[in-house]
């Protein structure tokens, strides 16, 4: 031979030891995030009475058209992800109404793309007006 040894290549590298501490912290952090803490929010849909309030409106005609909650006539809710252990049955109707956990309900804004429109309350005074005519 050459009288020259060969040195083994190292493992790690100093770089490679950087990615791998920055790697694992990335996903470690997300992990806490998404897992214990729960920081994040959840939108739900809950059954709601067009007679009463201002609803969202999709078509269920189609049964392909529609979410596995089946709802026509609903309204949305924002709340955090926490919250979401109070709702029963993974309905949230209750427990927001009630104030028992802290929901935003979300406006109806119409949704052409997904076929969304909105309801108005028909109010009494419109009620007595249609009704003397």
């Amino acid at each position: 031979m050459d009288g020259k040894k060969l040195e083994p290549k190292k493992l790690f590298s100093p770089f490679s030891i950087f990615a791998l501490v920055v790697f694992s912290s990335a996903i470690i952090s997300n992990f806490y995030f998404f897992y214990f803490q729960k920081n994040y929010e959840f939108i739900v849909e809950s059954p709601c009475d067009t007679d009463k309030e201002e609803c969202f409106q999709r078509d269920c005609s189609n049964p392909d058209d529609c979410p596995p909650n089946g709802l026509s006539d609903f309204k949305r809710y924002s709340l955090n992800a926490n919250d979401f252990q109070y709702c029963v049955d993974e309905d949230c109707t209750e427990a927001c109404e009630s104030s028992q956990i802290k929901c935003e309900q979300i406006a109806c804004t119409p949704d052409e793309e997904f076929g969304e429109s909105c309801s108005s309350p028909v109010l009494e005074s419109e009620e007595q007006i249609s009704g003397k005519e």
